[in-house]
């Protein structure tokens, strides 16, 4: 089936990672949304299957593949990152008392337990990106107007909510005896399952817990490099409000295989233990963080039980 032409316009809308209005946004049409993509850490190849991948139109290929060959070039230019800045432990007393609260919740002890864990204020511009790619009118939308850099309390509010709103809706099947949970979240997942009876002979129910796990700013120290692993859309926020440094979990691993437990697919560890590995400050550059149409998509979680029989 031949896909309807659409014509792909750029306009400049976002700031650098020095505050300054440099910018470079994407008008998405319908079914499409504006994306900075770090593809200048990819091959060509690897650039393609990833564009490929997530549904680029095929009309922005050639566009997105030149784009990517500048961006290399001014990376191999670029120099080796500098040893990251000694985080520093959060010590305002509200800010404290606001991220003790949230880490005592139960969900935050599970995902996070007690010991495993420092609250530390890290420089932005010593992040590493662990991943390629992240949705800026989202990250625009996020903090309000309440974000001050002279007010670390306010960052402590975005970046240590374990809950962020996001519309999802259910919709049951009778014929297949099913359940469908539809959302953007894509961290929306079966959390925990549970069964009881009702009387001695009674019937038996199942019930499903289906939620997002907490979503923290969370940072991966190793090999004295910092690694962000979750809350990007938040932290760009906060850079493009000012922030240069912004309190964040914390947590010392002995190599990067914890980067998977973060979900979406990530920069391989050569290229993140490579001697200008890919920033988060680069996806405010307008050369380096590439704008790209991605195709919206949507997290489904379908619950069905199946019936057969085994042999006894």
């Amino acid at each position: 089936m031949q896909e309807a032409e659409t014509t792909f316009r750029v306009v400049d809308r976002r700031h650098t990672a020095l505050g300054g209005e440099s910018i470079s946004s994407s008008d998405s049409p319908a079914g499409y949304r504006a994306h900075s993509v770090l593809l200048g850490h990819n091959t060509e190849d690897q650039a393609v299957a990833f564009l490929r991948d997530k549904g680029v139109h095929p009309e922005a290929m050639g566009r997105l593949l030149t784009e990517r060959a500048r961006a290399e070039s001014r990376i191999r230019a670029l120099p080796p990152l500098a040893p990251a800045a000694a985080a520093l432990p959060v010590q305002d007393g509200q800010a404290l008392a606001e991220i003790n609260h949230i880490m005592s919740r139960p969900e935050c002890k599970a995902a996070f337990p007690e010991g495993r864990w420092t609250a530390e204020l890290v420089q932005i511009a010593s992040l590493i990106a662990a991943f390629p790619s992240l949705d800026v009118r989202y990250g625009q939308s996020l903090g309000g107007g309440g974000l001050d850099p002279e007010n670390p309390l306010s960052a402590v509010r975005l970046c240590f909510n374990p809950k962020h709103s996001s519309p999802f809706h259910a919709s049951l099947d009778y014929t297949q005896k099913s359940v469908s949970i539809v959302g953007i979240h894509p961290a929306l997942e079966v959390m925990s399952l549970r069964c009881n009876q009702r009387a001695e002979d009674g019937p038996l129910l199942v019930s499903f817990v289906v939620a997002a796990r907490p979503n923290l700013v969370v940072v991966l120290r190793h090999g004295g490099r910092l690694f962000l692993c979750g809350g990007y859309h938040r932290l760009y926020r906060l850079l493009q409000a000012g922030f240069a440094q912004v309190p964040c979990l914390v947590q010392d691993v002995p190599g990067l295989g914890p980067v998977a437990r973060y979900g979406s697919p990530f920069f391989p560890e050569p290229v993140l233990m490579a001697p200008r590995p890919p920033l988060f400050t680069d996806f405010a550059d307008p050369e380096l963080g590439i704008i790209v149409p991605l195709r919206a998509t949507r997290k489904v979680t379908r619950i069905r039980p199946d019936e057969y029989f085994v042999a006894s």
